[in-house]
Parts: C-alpha cells; sequence; structure tokens
C-alpha cells in the first residue's frame, strides 16, 4: 500500500495540483494531509475545495486554520490594520462551506492503516519539544546556509547527523510508542527511522512553500507499507515553475489587498528560505523606533517598515 502526505499547502493551487498529478502517476489512492491549506497564497478557497474531493484521505487542520476561525462573526469595519491585511483578505475569499470543513477539522488524529498505527498532528511538538527549530528550522537553514543551494541528498544527511548528536532528541525519541508520526509545520522535508525500533518520523515539507533551501521543487512523501509490515519512506520532490506561480500571484487581489505579505511570501519562494520571521523581527524594532505601540502594526507602520527592510537587504547584496 502507498500512502501519499501532504502538509502546509498554504494557498499554493499549481504546487497541489503537481503534487495530486506525481501522486496518481504513482497509483497512490490514499492520502494523507497535515494542514495548513491556506495563508501566503492566493487560491486558498481552490485548495480546500481540491483537497475536500480528494477521496480516500485522513485530515487535521494546522496553525494557520486558527486565524480564520478567530475571524469569524468578527466585525470586518475593525479589519484596519496592515498586519493582517492576509487573514483579511483569505477569509474574504473562502467559501462559506469551505470554512466551516476546514474550522471543523480535528488537532491530530490516530488510526491505523495497511497494519500500521499512524499518529497525525501539524508539528512534531506534539510529542516532542525543542527540535526541529532549534536544530535545523528555516531560519536555522537560512543563516546557516545563506545563498549555498542546497540538494535533498545534502539536506537530508545534514538533519540526520544532528538529530543523531542532540542528546534531547535522543532521550525524547524513547518516550514514544511505537508507530509513523506525521507531521509539517517547519516546511522542511526531513523522515528519520529510530534505530532497533519501529518508529518512524516524517515531515513531508512544505508543498505550497518549501522553506528548506531547496530550489524549483516542491515537496510531499510516499509511505509504502509492505504486507510484511516493513515500511518505506520516500522524500518526493516535484519540479515546479516558481517563476510562473509568481507571476500568477501578481496579477491576484491578494498582491494589492496584501501587498506586503505577499512580496515577502514571494522572496521566500523564490529563495525556498524563510524571510518572513526576519520581516516581523525587523518590523518590531522599527515600530519601536518610531515609537508606534499599534499592534497589529497600522498600514502606514507596516508598509513603511517593509520598505526599510527591503532597502536594507538590497544595501547588503
Amino acid at each position: 500500500m502507498k500512502i501519499a502526505v501532504i502538509s502546509d499547502i498554504h494557498g499554493n493551487l499549481p504546487a497541489l495540483e503537481a503534487v495530486l498529478r506525481d501522486a496518481e502517476k504513482r497509483g497512490i489512492a490514499e492520502f494523507i494531509f497535515a494542514g495548513d491549506y491556506c495563508l501566503s497564497g492566493p487560491y486558498p478557497d481552490a485548495c480546500i475545495s481540491a483537497v475536500r474531493q480528494v477521496r480516500n484521505k485522513h485530515i487535521i487542520r494546522g496553525n494557520e486554520e486558527r486565524y480564520l476561525e478567530n475571524l469569524i462573526g468578527k466585525d470586518q469595519r475593525n479589519w484596519t490594520d496592515g498586519q493582517m491585511q492576509i487573514s483579511y483578505w483569505c477569509f474574504r475569499n473562502i467559501a462559506p462551506e469551505n470554512l466551516r470543513y476546514l474550522t471543523g477539522l480535528p488537532h491530530t488524529l490516530d488510526f491505523s492503516i495497511g497494519g500500521a498505527r499512524i499518529h497525525l498532528a501539524h508539528s512534531l511538538e506534539n510529542w516532542i519539544s525543542d527540535c526541529e527549530f532549534r536544530l535545523f528550522g528555516p531560519d536555522v537553514i537560512a543563516k546557516q546556509f545563506a545563498d549555498t543551494q542546497l540538494l535533498p541528498d545534502t539536506l537530508s544527511g545534514h538533519i540526520r547527523s544532528l538529530l543523531e548528536r542532540d542528546p534531547a532528541f535522543q532521550d525524547a525519541l524513547s518516550g514514544l510508542e511505537e508507530g509513523i508520526y506525521l507531521f509539517g509545520h517547519t516546511h522542511v522535508q526531513w523522515s528519520y527511522k529510530v534505530s532497533g525500533r519501529n518508529v518512524y518520523l516524517v515531515n513531508p515539507g512544505s508543498c505550497g512553500l518549501p522553506l528548506d533551501g531547496i530550489i524549483d521543487s516542491v515537496p510531499y512523501a510516499v509511505l509504502t507499507i509492505r504486507e510484511s509490515g516493513e515500511m518505506e519512506i520516500e522524500n518526493v520532490r516535484i519540479p515546479f515553475d516558481k517563476q510562473q506561480y509568481a507571476d500568477q500571484l501578481k496579477t491576484t487581489t491578494q498582491f494589492t489587498e496584501a501587498n506586503v505579505w505577499s512580496r515577502v511570501i514571494l522572496r521566500e519562494l523564490m529563495t525556498a528560505r524563510e524571510h518572513l520571521t526576519f520581516f516581523l523581527e525587523y518590523a518590531e524594532q522599527f515600530a519601536r523606533k518610531i515609537n508606534d505601540s499599534r499592534r497589529p502594526y497600522s498600514v502606514e507602520t507596516w508598509e513603511s517598515a517593509y520598505k526599510a527592510w527591503e532597502q536594507d537587504l538590497l544595501q547588503k547584496a
């Protein structure tokens, strides 16, 4: 039995469609979705509809779904800040039935499939805290590898080496019951099998916005469960025309109504590296410098911070 594991689509419909086509070519008929279906890409409603049409699936929600849920029933006349423009735009561009579907999804699932026990959550921190982001989070990768173009095998070996040498991670593994642990959230693809035990950790990466330094492809994972009980994990990368997608994004109302967020995301998309965290840190420093205590940031502060940040990046280049 083959199972496709997909996470962090983030409104990128072309990437989702590319992954689903690849899975179909492989004869995969079972799917697992690990959350974050929208926010950042311009096709949130279409992505949700596409996922809903997948027949044989196990599916949970991610952290981004919470931002949308928090807007339900709120007075939209108060949606005047700059920082949350992407959430407001996304909320307004998701059909009510799709929003109800998203917010009705569970946070975690535990189930058996093909004789294997599956534990599904959006983040590894549901079982092991202080690991991914500390060792190889997208901000860590961006700083450590700078402009280096990473290859999948290079990244995989680097992550395995870090995990093997980390006492806290190794200690935490002993508390896990046997099974396959599936999660996303970090936008970094990796997998790990515990030596001598049937414990597997799998992060399929971000289908819609990979931040692992690997250019021109989008990731997902394929689990193969054999009748003998043996398990095989394949970290798959699908070629993807990011420039074409970026050009499409620039023609959408998301780009005009949530311009700053969209520009930061485009930078992440094209470099496959974290930028949003760094911009948010810069925006906080910028707001404090001008003695602006309003949070979320006003449109003026948000846009001014972005212009200053972009100028700083150009000067450092």
